[in-house]
């Protein structure tokens, strides 16, 4: 008979290439890994892997059960969450997947407030960002993700259930003795002229297009890097979500821009 936690870790060696791999993925020894699989060949009975150097490569049966694997797997998931409701959470399992900034400032508060409500469910916690934590959610690998879009993207979720956090906002940074230095706000239109330096790819799209919105493309959007400390780089403005956390001073007082940067969190359900 065919296991559920076989066809995972068949997924995991497909998706990785190696025992070894998939077993820092699933978090499991190399060992556990190839038990695993010795144990499903047993079950279909035919071979599911074939090792090709350092790699493995699936059989054409192999193909097959990872191409069903998925579907599996998302309705075993789906099933567990309707018991689970209907046991009223007195005991179950919740799979979380979270980008990280986010396990450290939204997880702990919700973490807590479940395990007031429902001391006997577990919680498991994987980080991953978006795109890669929502494929985790449509393959069934995770319960909840907890995860960014910009808005742009609002049709990527449209097959989910969405539950809207919060929403961030832009803001900008200047170094000390910069013309807009001492504004109490500042509208991003008045930094037409200047360098920027944003963050991940992602972030430098969403400046770019709200820049283009208020009608021109920012001049430069060079990436940070770890080698020099931000308040050091010599581009005049700073592109960053919100600055909650970072301290004005000594590195020089924060413009901020009056305008939203909508990036909800959101998940397919939340406690």
């Amino acid at each position: 008979m065919i296991e559920a936690r076989h066809l995972r870790v068949l997924r995991a060696v497909a998706a990785t290439g190696s025992f070894s791999a998939a077993a820092r993925e699933l978090g499991c020894t190399q060992p556990a890994v190839s038990q695993q699989m010795k144990a499903l060949e047993a079950s279909a009975g035919t071979p599911l892997l074939i090792r090709t150097g350092r790699e493995m490569r699936l059989t054409q049966a192999g193909e097959v059960l990872v191409r069903h694997a998925s579907g599996i797997l998302a309705g075993l998931t789906a099933a567990e969450e309707e018991v689970a409701a209907i046991a009223g959470l007195r005991a179950g399992r919740v799979r979380l997947v979270s980008f990280p900034s986010g396990s450290s400032t939204l997880v702990p508060t919700a973490l807590a407030a479940l395990r007031a409500a429902h001391p006997g469910t577990r919680v498991s916690l994987v980080e991953a960002e978006p795109p890669r934590s929502i494929e985790m959610l449509r393959e069934g690998d995770c319960d909840i993700a907890l995860a960014f879009r910009y808005g742009a993207g609002q049709a990527e979720w449209d097959d989910l259930v969405v539950r809207p956090l919060l929403a961030d906002r832009l803001v900008g940074l200047v170094p000390e003795g910069h013309r807009l230095a001492g504004a109490g706000s500042v509208g991003i239109a008045e930094l037409a002229d200047e360098s920027w330096i944003a963050g991940c790819p992602r972030c430098r799209r969403q400046l770019v297009d709200v820049c283009e919105e208020a009608g021109f493309t920012p001049a430069s959007t060079s990436p940070p890097t770890t080698t020099r400390p931000w308040w050091a780089w010599s581009a005049p403005v700073w592109a960053s979500p919100s600055c909650r956390s970072w301290p004005s001073s000594p590195y020089g007082p924060r413009a901020r821009g009056p305008w939203p940067w909508s990036r909800p969190w959101s998940g397919r359900s939340w406690p």
